[in-house]
């Protein structure tokens, strides 16, 4: 899928390059060059990148952290989340970590599984996700504005020895916009629109749908503040993969640093947000 996306977003940009060699618009051809550039990087950090996979257990694994395999639940900003147990990974999941039915593996603050990306869309690359489809918004966007302003200019180019030339601009960029329009419009656009709101609100796309933090007070558990919600998913590090990583660091999954904290009394488990 990942080849697909690659040739998807390449066909537009070589059509349009085309053009724009041929009427010397070498600025605009920076400008698209470069938007393209960041595309290319998000789409393979995006689709290499561990979305945040917890590495399967033993059933009879020592470094399981908890024994039982009876659900708790989490205390955060005063609303009780469960705490699950997961039979294929045999592990307990941590807050916000779902099993993905296509990858099959447990993915900490999962939002989705992209097809585009051919990943799960976690933890450690959402950031590369979002900056793929804000910068492909902003390059449709851009391309489509000035694609209508080059057919403008040929429609009123009268000079007969540019006839052809003119008809091809036509033709090419009219369709190149047409589906980049359509693409904004009816998939693009609601996309972005849709994962502004949920990052405006730290909800993961998957805990969105199933309305896994609905509860009677209505409150998001993980909601700090609409600045400290970009900080915390776009701004900060990626945190290690624990992907090949030590029992050590296997036993400590559950207390992720600047997420939670999470305390053992009388067999509960009570966890509060930082």
């Amino acid at each position: 899928m990942m080849l697909i996306s690659f040739i998807l977003f390449t066909i537009p940009l070589v059509l349009t390059i085309f053009i724009l060699v041929k009427i010397n618009s070498y600025i605009m051809i920076a400008i698209f060059f470069i938007l393209y550039v960041i595309i290319f990087f998000a789409l393979i950090k995006g689709g290499c990148t561990d979305p945040g996979i917890i590495p399967r257990l033993q059933d009879n694994d020592s470094s399981s952290i908890f024994r039982k395999k009876t659900d708790y639940f989490m205390v955060s900003n005063g609303s009780l989340v469960r705490f699950t147990y997961c039979y294929t990974c045999n592990l307990f999941r941590p807050p916000r970590t779902s099993h993905c039915a296509v990858c099959d593996n447990c993915c900490q603050r999962f939002d989705h599984h992209c097809l585009w990306l051919g990943n799960c869309v976690g933890k450690r690359n959402y950031k590369y996700f979002f900056l793929l489809v804000t910068t492909l918004n902003i390059t449709a966007i851009i391309n489509v504005i000035y694609n209508v302003c080059i057919i403008s200019q040929s429609v009123k180019d009268k000079e007969e020895k540019k006839i052809k030339f003119r008809l091809l601009t036509i033709s090419i960029l009219s369709v190149v916009s047409f589906l980049e329009l359509m693409f904004v419009l009816f998939f693009l656009g609601k996309l972005q629109i849709v994962h502004i709101r949920l990052l405006f609100s730290n909800i993961t796309f998957y805990e969105d749908f199933k309305k896994k933090l609905k509860n009677p007070a209505n409150i998001n558990p993980f909601y700090k503040n609409i600045w400290l919600n970009i900080k915390r998913i776009l701004v900060l590090l990626v945190p290690k993969s624990l992907l090949n990583g030590s029992i050590r660091r296997r036993k400590k999954i559950s207390n992720i640093k600047g997420e939670i904290t999470i305390n053992q009394v009388n067999n509960d488990i009570l966890i509060k947000e930082k």
